[in-house]
Order: structure tokens, then C-alpha cells, then sequence
């Protein structure tokens, strides 16, 4: 990979990290203080930024601090954020109200939320949702009572969204074959690099201020970190799609080897 595209690489993942570092009010997140895992950890707002696009998530604050969450320790927020507004609607006949979540809802469904739950507790296949007071009427969603006059809406969580495997097609030259490049692996390796650099210029006080903006376990940054230090020219074999096929994230993740001389025999290189 020539320097000038690594470097707009890197540019890119710096910038992607800093809209990161904003205050997570500035999500739009719509549940927040309300929703919890079925272990009963809070879940945060976060976001991740891929090909200019915004991704909302709620994480369970147990998975950033690497202790176990509930049965879901992550969320697309708007699936559920969408999800309790039109639980909402049909308890409340409230059908006039959109229930479009785009980034930001309109003043009237946040007073709404703010309003009439208590908590959102995320189960594996299904949220529940209590309200603050007992609401009667139109059984559209399944209703259970608690005993204190909270009344609880049930409803279920929709499928997750598979996530495709996308592969960097570099056209060959004359008589040769277009190279697929692992674009899952380099960019560990450009995200280790980038954060490497970001904790030694102070971007980041630590591995665990890294989990909490990017909605990933402590240990899990720490682990993607020690890509940012593999022999440079198992790196130059990576970007050009010289590695051999067994190099993958999953394996690398496994554990790293301090010498280079050493990662080139664990990894499958001659030198």
C-alpha cells in the first residue's frame, strides 16, 4: 500500500475517533437512563461512523467495564428505540405520532418516553417495557401487571442483521489474477495503529476510555492493540494480500509473539 493512501487511511480513522470523543447526548439516543440489560446494567449510548454512515447502539455498561452483561450485551438503538415508540402508540392510541428513528426524535415523542416509562429491560428475543403508570385500553401488545402498579409491555426484538463479509478487489496486472484483499484484517491493523497513536499523543487517557467510545470490551482493545506492533514486513504482506490464508483477526487475536522473528514462524513466514 503506497504511503500517501495509508496516510488518507489513517486521516480518515483519526477523524472517525474524535467524533467518538462527543458527548453521547449527541447521539439523539432516546432511551437514555431508561434502558437496561436483563442483568440489570445500565446500557449506554453509543455510535460507531463506517463509509460516512452513522450506526446507533446501546452497550451494557458491563461490557465496557469486561464483566459479563445480560443476555444481550449490545443493541441497534433504533430497532429498539423505534420499537418502544410504537409499543407506546398502540398502548396510548397514539397513532399519529412518527415513529421514524432517524437521528434525532421531535420534542413530542421524547416528552412521551420521558413521560410514561420507567425502564426498558432487553432480553435475549424480546424487550419489556414498564410504565410509570397503569395505562388500560387496546391490547395490541401483551400486557402483564407487576403488583405495583406499574403495567409492563412486552414486545419482541426483531431479528439481528447479518453482517456481510466484504472483500477489497485490487485489480492484477497483465496475466495475473485480481487480488481480495482481507479487509477485515488490515483494518484491525489500521485501527491498532491509529489508536496506538492516539494513546501516545493523549487522545485517550487509557485502553478502557478506547472500549467506551468504539462500544467494545477493555479487553478486547487491549488484545487489537498488539496488531499495531507486528514486523513491518508481515505488514507489507498483509496490505498487498501476500499473507498466508491461516493470518487472520481471530488469529492474531489468539496472541501476538514479541520478536519478529518470532511472529514470522508463528504466522507461516519464511525469512
Amino acid at each position: 500500500m503506497d504511503e500517501e493512501l495509508w496516510n488518507a487511511v489513517q486521516a480518515k480513522l483519526t477523524g472517525n475517533i474524535q467524533m467518538g470523543r462527543r458527548t453521547r447526548i449527541e447521539t439523539g439516543a432516546l432511551l437514555m437512563g431508561l434502558i437496561f440489560d436483563d442483568g440489570g446494567n445500565r446500557m449506554s449510548p453509543t455510535y460507531t461512523v463506517r463509509r460516512g454512515n452513522r450506526y446507533r447502539y446501546y452497550v451494557s455498561q458491563a461490557t465496557l467495564r469486561g464483566r459479563r452483561a445480560g443476555s444481550q450485551a449490545r443493541v441497534n438503538a433504533e430497532d429498539v428505540e423505534r420499537l418502544v415508540v410504537e409499543c407506546l402508540c398502540r398502548s396510548l392510541s397514539r397513532a399519529g405520532l412518527a415513529t421514524d428513528a432517524s437521528a434525532i426524535w421531535d420534542a413530542e415523542v421524547r416528552d412521551l418516553v420521558q413521560g410514561s416509562v420507567e425502564r426498558v429491560v432487553v432480553h435475549r428475543h424480546e424487550i419489556k417495557i414498564v410504565l410509570k403508570i397503569q395505562r388500560t385500553e387496546n391490547a395490541a401488545v401483551e400486557r402483564t401487571n407487576t403488583g405495583n402498579d406499574r403495567e409492563v409491555l412486552t414486545a419482541p426484538l426483531p431479528a439481528a442483521r447479518p453482517r456481510e463479509r466484504k472483500e477489497i478487489v485490487v485489480p492484477g496486472g497483465a496475466g495475473t489474477k485480481p487480488r481480495r484483499l482481507d479487509q477485515a484484517l488490515i483494518l484491525a491493523l489500521a485501527r491498532a495503529r491509529s489508536w496506538l497513536r492516539a494513546l501516545r499523543r493523549g487522545e485517550y487517557a487509557d485502553t478502557a476510555d478506547i472500549a467506551g467510545c468504539f462500544g467494545l470490551s477493555d479487553p478486547h482493545v487491549g488484545r487489537l492493540l498488539r496488531i499495531a506492533y507486528l514486523a513491518p514486513d508481515i505488514v507489507e504482506a498483509i496490505v498487498e494480500d501476500r499473507q498466508p490464508r491461516s493470518l487472520t483477526v481471530k488469529r492474531l487475536l489468539r496472541g501476538i509473539p514479541l520478536a519478529w522473528s518470532d511472529q514470522r514462524a508463528a504466522f507461516g513466514f519464511s525469512r
